[in-house]
């Protein structure tokens, strides 16, 4: 699942984050070189994986009590966020 590989690259510190004073944030991938910018919403989800979701259901949990927004549309956009992010992490 695309939740696991996001938090093992979070615990190996291959990502590790950054938040900013808006709120927003950057994701670095020290292995890929890559610097990934990220909304408000990109960055609760990458702190709620580091924090310890483990599913997209916690996941999704976690985007519905910060954010004003159904599970519905929390549970695809969060889906498709993590699969951008464990798409970057592909060698």
């Amino acid at each position: 699942m695309t939740v696991e590989v996001v938090r093992e690259a979070l615990r190996s510190g291959r990502l590790t984050i950054n938040p900013l004073d808006d709120g927003s944030g950057v994701v670095l991938d020290v292995d890929g070189e890559q610097l990934l910018t990220m909304n408000v919403t990109g960055l609760h989800i990458m702190t709620a994986i580091d924090e310890g979701a483990e599913s997209i259901d916690e996941v999704t949990v976690a985007i519905t009590r910060h954010f004003e927004v159904g599970p519905e549309q929390a549970r695809g956009d969060g889906k498709a966020f993590i699969e951008k992010v464990a798409g970057v992490l592909q060698p």
